[in-house]
């Protein structure tokens, strides 16, 4: 459905008007949690109001494998105290909410759902019974153009600038000064689903890695963390375990999961630059990236040395796993691999690990890149706020809307984001002082591809197969240039003719 059906939706949604009082209330008008004074003390310093103990509802569109909840997490509700770590924060946070705003904080919960198919299901019926809307990034990024979302950078009484905010997110997922989906520190997905290395401390040991090129940690911390040091290391390490000839997923290896296209936008290879006019090139194929897809790929395709997921789960038992991702990642941590890609949301699957393990960054280029740099995942759950407001009760509003998610971003970085990272993963999942350190560059240096979170797929494959194949890469990219240059200016076009609409 285009964006350009929107009135129509609206004409629907007006006519459906008598559906909404079916809508679920999850809440019942009443807030029934205990008092406390996580409020009051922030009254006058955010602005005020009084919302009549009415429902402020998230849907949460979650998506599971197993019984695990991927790139959402339990950052929105919490019934009560229980004393699990998070949990207990994210009541606390939203106690204080509840209490400043005289609102109710609720979730209303859509499992395994498609964001597109579910939205225009609800526009058409008038079923606006949410007021933020919790789902997989790209997937809502997919949506943007449909005329779902309001722009959040016209929201009042929110100040982007604000750390809670992550200003640097915020600025790569800006399209034409209009902001249409966003994180901050109500969930920590931008933490959690950053994408960083793990690395075997006893593989490292018994193969002399820190000993032959020096401890990684302090290259990182003297900015020499580079591709080439990375690459030595990962070729150092390979070991026939079983004496049949070749290197296998059981035998010791250099790492599983790392991608020429990792190794390409953490040197700062970047697929989109962003012209004076606001709109965008393609900016990828380039001298510096034929010659990190150049370098890696020598080690990336050498069976000795890396392993992909795919060549690990292949016609393998993976049924005492959630997934076949997990199956994978088991291999790290029974001391197969050197290093492993991974997230801080994988730390909960190292918990029994026998060895212990370490983080570090993804490489620099060279030692003369000034940042290293980290990207979320694409599936990572972020908010959107609704393109219409909700009818079901009498004080929504943009003004109600952006009030409580600037107070609620601010709370969560005082109470829940120090409970995750400092009490969690600092204190319980990583082992020392070092580890910390690299967890702190980690989370100073997050970033969104803006091409994967919207849906330009087109030019996401198109460089990843530039990376990939370095000897093919001229002909790979000349022949879908003209195909991705009109991609790219249809997106962007679209993104102004939506903005016209709305002002």
């Amino acid at each position: 459905m285009n964006f350009k059906k929107i009135t129509a939706l609206i004409i629907a949604a007006a006519m459906a008007i008598p559906l909404l009082a079916s809508c679920a209330n999850t809440g019942n008008g009443v807030n029934t949690r205990p008092a406390g004074d996580g409020g009051s003390a922030d009254a006058g310093n955010f602005a005020s109001g009084n919302f009549d103990n009415e429902d402020f509802t998230f849907l949460f569109i979650q998506q599971k494998a197993g019984n695990k909840d991927y790139y959402g997490g339990d950052y929105l509700d919490a019934e009560s105290l229980t004393g699990a770590t998070i949990q207990d924060a994210v009541y606390k946070r939203n106690l204080a909410v509840e209490e400043l705003y005289k609102v109710n904080v609720t979730q209303r919960l859509e499992e395994n759902g498609d964001p597109a198919a579910l939205l225009q299901t609800f526009y058409m019926s008038g079923d606006f019974c949410f007021d933020v809307i919790y789902a997989w990034g790209y997937k809502l990024g997919m949506c943007i153009v449909e005329n779902y979302f309001a722009d959040m950078s016209k929201l009042p009484n929110v100040d982007l600038s604000k750390e809670y905010w992550c200003p640097s997110a915020m600025d790569d997922l800006m399209v034409n000064d209009s902001l249409y989906i966003c994180i901050n520190d109500i969930s920590m997905n931008k933490l959690e689903w950053a994408y960083f290395l793990f690395f075997n401390k006893q593989l490292a040991e018994d193969y002399n890695v820190f000993s032959t090129f020096g401890s990684p940690y302090d290259l990182v911390r003297e900015g020499k963390w580079d591709i080439d040091t990375c690459l030595k290391m990962i070729s150092s390490v390979s070991n026939d375990l079983d004496g049949d000839g070749k290197i296998t997923k059981d035998d010791v290896y250099g790492v599983i999961g790392l991608t020429a296209s990792d190794f390409a936008t953490s040197a700062g290879v970047k697929l989109l630059s962003k012209n004076d006019d606001g709109s965008y090139s393609l900016s990828y194929y380039n001298e510096k990236t034929i010659d990190v897809a150049t370098k890696v790929n020598d080690i990336l395709t050498n069976k000795k040395h890396s392993k992909d997921y795919t060549e690990i789960w292949e016609n393998a038992d993976t049924s005492g796993f959630n997934d076949d991702w997990e199956y994978v990642r088991s291999f790290f941590a029974t001391d197969h691999s050197l290093f492993l890609s991974g997230c801080a949301f994988l730390t909960g699957e190292f918990r029994n690990m026998e060895s212990e393990y370490g983080i570090l960054p993804h490489p620099k280029y060279d030692q003369n890149q000034e940042n290293y740099i980290h990207y979320v995942t694409p599936t990572a759950s972020i908010f959107a706020i609704p393109s219409t407001y909700r009818t079901d009760i009498q004080t929504a509003s943009p003004d109600r809307t952006g009030m409580i998610l600037e107070y609620m971003a601010y709370k969560s970085n005082e109470i829940v984001l120090p409970q995750y990272y400092e009490t969690l993963l600092k204190g319980q999942r990583l082992n020392g002082e070092d580890d910390q350190q690299m967890l702190d560059v980690v989370r100073d240096t997050i970033h969104y591809d803006l091409c994967a979170m919207v849906g330009l797929e087109g030019i996401t494959t198109n460089f990843k197969n530039v990376v990939e194949k370095p000897s093919t890469a001229s002909s790979t990219y000349k022949r879908n240039e003209a195909k991705l240059n009109k991609q790219l200016n249809d997106f962007y076009m679209d993104m102004i003719l939506l903005n016209t609409q709305e002002d």
